[in-house]
């Protein structure tokens, strides 16, 4: 079977409609579908080596091409090279320890520890210098700063690196229009940041020295978290917020945390990002990696419209969704394992099953707990069939009607946005006195290189 629509572009409004409803917390008339494979898999279906496919991107065009025509999808099956990807080229220019690419053809971020206990002072005093003078040098060992040579070579080979990744993955546009899918988000509507904890955890201090560090000096902790702020708040903020956008935040490390230390030193600072964003129009979709039923009552107090996605508690689905859709949207839930060890027939009754809790009064997403990683792991006939139960079985009788709460209910009081404070910030004051013909209508352009250069640096480092 096929799955190119007759007629593409009344195939993509259709889809355009399924999720500007859902966004704005009007029932749409049928679940969308939101299939996806990655790229190990295509090459590995198409018997292109990792390696291979990871220096040249376009080597996956017929693959792509031939899954979409397999494949029901309402989105593109095959994601391209955004923000978050990890591509190899770049890490070994930058001869990176933080994202390093395995005997298996897979890059892999080992624990590795960019910030010494004793420097927590630095970065509470300056962060974004402590980032450019300490952490990244340890995590990408190119960006020294003992050789300015190689380090400015180092930056400007990786950026045309990763830039070119990017491009040869650009003919996923053309499937887009091709297969009528939806388009995704408005321009400028979608981000990617971290909790300033699990930023700390994740680069700088590493899972096991963090948990160590709360006990050793608790305030340090909070205080590193407040300083680093501003900077996760900049980096992830949409330049053009919209309900159909969403910053993305995978949230690593509160499930393993106390929950005492979980409300005391992980939630001031990332419940700060949730409000501070809503109240820009900002929305934020979180992934809630592990098991979160325990902080179910916590996440009920989150403030509202954002996007809660689950990796685990499919058998506590029922209460996540008395607890929580009343206010939040809520996505994921369905275990990838299913696929490969349940049958065609057992996954569509467990689809429709989770479908029963979740769909009435509306506010969910299908989606998987996590991706697949091997070919195996998805057969086709299965999967597919999941989409296609999804697309049928997933149909409101009552589409139009609103759900959950807006976003920013809470109409939360807006907060002076952050600036970056580091010496190594740009201030258009002291280039105005250095170069004075400079117009000021120039001002914008100089702001947004700085602005470019800093986000391409924070980018390493989450």
């Amino acid at each position: 079977m096929s799955y190119i629509p007759a007629d593409p572009k009344a195939a993509q409004q259709e889809r355009i409609q399924l999720y500007e409803d859902f966004f704005n917390n009007k029932i749409p008339k049928r679940l969308a579908v939101p299939m996806s494979s990655g790229s190990h898999i295509l090459a590995e279906k198409a018997g292109i080596s990792f390696f291979d496919f990871q220096f040249n991107w376009i080597l996956l065009k017929d693959a792509a091409e031939q899954l979409c025509e397999e494949l029901y999808s309402d989105t593109c099956p095959i994601p391209g090279i955004g923000l978050s990807t990890r591509t190899p080229s770049s890490f070994q220019i930058l001869e990176s320890q933080s994202f390093q690419m395995g005997a298996g053809g897979y890059v892999q971020h080992p624990d590795v520890i960019g910030m010494l206990f004793d420097e927590y002072d630095a970065l509470i005093e300056d962060p974004y210098a402590a980032l450019l003078e300490i952490v990244l040098p340890r995590q990408h060992k190119a960006l020294g700063m003992d050789d300015p040579v190689k380090r400015g070579n180092a930056v400007h080979l990786a950026i045309v690196a990763k830039q070119e990744d990017g491009a040869q993955m650009a003919f996923t546009r053309d499937l887009v229009e091709k297969y009528g899918y939806y388009p995704g988000a408005p321009a400028g509507s979608g981000g990617f940041t971290a909790a300033p904890y699990d930023f700390i955890a994740d680069q700088l201090r590493s899972f096991s020295e963090i948990s160590k560090d709360v006990r050793r000096n608790r305030k340090k902790v909070i205080d590193a978290c407040e300083a680093l702020y501003p900077l996760m708040f900049l980096f992830g903020m949409p330049a053009k917020p919209s309900p159909m956008g969403a910053v993305s935040t995978p949230l690593h490390m509160p499930t393993y945390m106390r929950e005492k230390d979980f409300v005391e030193v992980w939630l001031p600072t990332y419940r700060r990002l949730l409000e501070q964003y809503a109240v820009r129009g900002a929305r934020v979709s979180m992934f809630n990696e592990h098991d979160w039923i325990r902080y179910l009552d916590i996440l009920q107090d989150f403030p509202t419209g954002h996007l809660m996605r689950f990796e685990y508690g499919i058998e506590s689905a029922q209460l996540i969704k008395d607890k929580l859709s009343k206010t939040h949207f809520i996505g994921g839930l369905y275990p990838i394992t299913n696929v490969k060890t349940l049958s065609k027939e057992e996954n569509i009754s467990r689809v429709k099953a989770l479908l029963d809790i979740m769909m009435p009064g509306g506010g969910y997403q299908f989606g998987f707990d996590k991706g697949a990683i091997k070919a195996s792991d998805v057969p086709l006939d299965t999967y597919n069939a999941i989409g296609e139960t999804i697309r049928d079985y997933g149909v409101y009788d009552n589409p139009g009607e609103t759900f959950a709460k807006p976003l920013n209910s809470e109409n939360f009081a807006m907060e002076e946005t952050p600036v970056l404070n580091s010496k190594y910030a740009f201030n258009w004051d002291d280039f105005k006195k250095q170069y004075p013909y400079t117009p000021d209508s120039a001002r914008a352009r100089f702001e947004g290189y700085h602005k470019t250069m800093f986000d391409y640096y924070i980018n390493l480092l989450v």
